[in-house]
């Protein structure tokens, strides 16, 4: 995975790379943190299979167009998903 910078994201790219690094390391945070980003994940999805799919996409790395294709989710709504998730991260 390359952090890349979501410019219409309403954090600055500082809190942008935290999070991107934060979720890199996913499988090594205490299991309340891993909860809290798994409820923010359900809390902005409509169901299950977008629930996996902005999973793969922040914590997998995996490749937006692919994660589309594959469930069929516009590319628009996952990176809409992806920048309010960022938006919406506790830091702190």
């Amino acid at each position: 995975m390359r952090f890349q910078v979501i410019r219409d994201c309403r954090r600055t790219e500082a809190e942008q790379r935290y999070i991107f690094s934060t979720l890199e390391i996913f499988p090594r945070l205490g299991e309340s943190r891993r909860q809290e980003i798994r409820a923010l994940i359900e809390r902005l999805t409509e169901g299950p299979t977008e629930a996996r799919a902005l999973f793969a996409l922040l914590v997998r790395g995996e490749v937006l167009h692919k994660i589309g294709e594959s469930t069929g989710i516009s590319y628009r709504r996952l990176y809409r998903l992806r920048r309010e998730f960022y938006e919406q991260f506790p830091i702190g």
